[in-house]
């Protein structure tokens, strides 16, 4: 049995990548050396929802959950927005950027998409609720805390960034998923078209 790391997303449009790029190189100069391990911005995106490994004869079925789920669904537009970190600002482990404006149908449509991808291939979404955010680093191993300290500083001046840019949605991802020592691989496998 062939299995696949998967995960289901919306892919930034250029324009965006190219807002998110210049916040990560106006943090690059204000973190630490060595403390953040930075996500290339390709690889930036909005997760629905992470499958983890999936058998790879179910991308079919889960392809067409995805157009099954999406079919209702009109083309919206999101801020992107405001920098945070997980679990907090003082011991951040993961960066992110915000996700705001017309949030109501990308809930709804990750709800749909959950109940969808349990019938297709038994699928059990995530119990929290849905945070809609823009991973674009994370903390390395053994960094010392002055460094952490000294972060979290530069983090909470930066914090307000205020609104980045809007972009509009007019489709989702099934990608797979490669870890390589270089960073991870992403490769599309299905794309559907909101509003079809």
């Amino acid at each position: 049995m062939t299995t696949i790391r998967t995960f289901i997303a919306i892919a930034l449009p250029d324009e965006a990548q190219r807002v998110v790029t210049n916040l990560q190189n106006r943090l690059k100069g204000l973190a630490p050396p060595h403390t953040v391990r930075w996500t290339a911005i390709q690889n930036i995106h909005l997760t629905l929802h992470f499958l983890g490994d999936i058998e790879a004869a179910h991308v079919e079925k889960v392809g067409q959950a995805l157009q099954s789920s999406i079919e209702a669904s009109q083309p919206f537009t999101l801020t992107l927005g405001g920098l945070g970190a997980f679990p907090n600002m003082r011991r951040p482990r993961i960066l992110w950027v915000g996700v705001q404006g017309d949030t109501e149908p990308l809930s709804a449509m990750h709800r749909r998409l959950g109940q969808a991808l349990n019938t297709a291939i038994d699928f059990t979404p995530e119990k929290r609720p849905y945070s809609p955010h823009l991973t674009i680093g994370r903390i390395k191993q053994g960094v010392p805390s002055r460094h952490i300290k000294q972060l979290s500083q530069s983090l909470e001046t930066e914090q307000a960034v205020g609104r980045l840019i809007k972009f509009d949605v007019t489709h989702i991802s099934l990608i797979k998923s490669e870890l390589k020592p270089t960073g991870s691989i992403y490769t599309p496998l299905v794309q559907t078209q909101l509003g079809l």
